[in-house]
């Protein structure tokens, strides 16, 4: 024996996992089920560790294999209370005193010549472009304790961030530095990968079952998943690692959305 998986082994892998996002349109689960699937049929390729925490790439930097700008978006992420909630709280630290450090550090860095007032930014600019140039604060969102719902399934944990845009001006005489903003932008960050040990839950093809269910079919030897619909199963982060590593396919990416945003008249002294 080489010690090499059977067709049964890899057959049975590539069956559970590909049977995933049809369960998620069965529940209306769409922005999971698009996600999924894009990283089902994308070339095997595991997100860096360092991308999630201490060293993110610049985001303009990134293919479009390692991108999705696409899939999700600000208008379905609102409709969520759990992201209006993460908006109202971001709102009130947006311009706070760390804010105006980062804000400053970007205005000094603006080619200002002979230049004593400069565009700041724009609304047309893509969630990538305002994340190296006019972000200013954050908010994470999403816990283990969240209603399973589309928005759990398709990011569980990720960032909800503000970028502040307007006019910078500096100061004729001082050369003191201010930004008169006229829009935020808020838009999120996550990354779509299956790195370390997270529990997904219990499928059937016909979704995922809940807690309460997942409790009865713990204790009723499965018969909460024998009743839901033809059984997928328990499913972990480590099902879809095997899946990568049998199939050749499963391709992590780093997930922003568009940008939805508001009128603001502030003033803000940068010094």
């Amino acid at each position: 024996m080489d010690g090499s998986p059977s067709n049964d082994h890899v057959l049975a892998v590539k069956n559970k996992i590909e049977a995933i996002p049809g369960a998620m349109r069965n529940m209306g689960w769409r922005i999971s089920a698009e996600l999924m699937e894009r990283w089902l049929r994308s070339p095997h390729w595991v997100l860096p560790a360092v991308w999630k925490s201490s060293s993110p790439p610049d985001p303009r930097t990134l293919s479009p294999t390692h991108l999705d700008q696409s899939i999700v978006r600000m208008s379905w992420a609102m409709a969520n209370p759990r992201v209006r909630s993460a908006i109202n709280a971001l709102r009130v630290i947006m311009a706070n005193g760390p804010a105006r450090e980062i804000l400053a550090r970007r205005v000094a860095a603006l080619s200002w010549g002979a230049n004593d007032r400069m565009a700041f930014g724009a609304k047309g600019d893509a969630a990538v472009q305002l994340e190296q140039t006019c972000q200013a604060n954050y908010r994470p969102f999403g816990g283990k304790f969240d209603t399973m719902d589309d928005l759990c399934g398709a990011l569980g944990k990720a960032t909800l961030k503000a970028a502040l845009i307007g006019e910078a001006l500096r100061d004729v005489r001082t050369k003191k530095l201010s930004l008169q903003v006229t829009h935020a932008g808020f838009y999120i960050r996550d990354t779509y990968d299956f790195s370390g040990f997270q529990y997904l839950g219990v499928w059937s093809k016909s979704g995922v079952l809940s807690k309460a269910q997942m409790l009865m079919n713990a204790a009723s030897d499965g018969l909460a998943l024998r009743l839901s619909g033809e059984p997928i199963g328990s499913v972990f982060n480590h099902n879809f690692e095997a899946y990568r590593r049998l199939n050749g396919l499963g391709g992590d990416f780093v997930v922003y959305s568009d940008v939805y945003w508001e009128r603001l008249n502030l003033s803000l002294d940068l010094n």
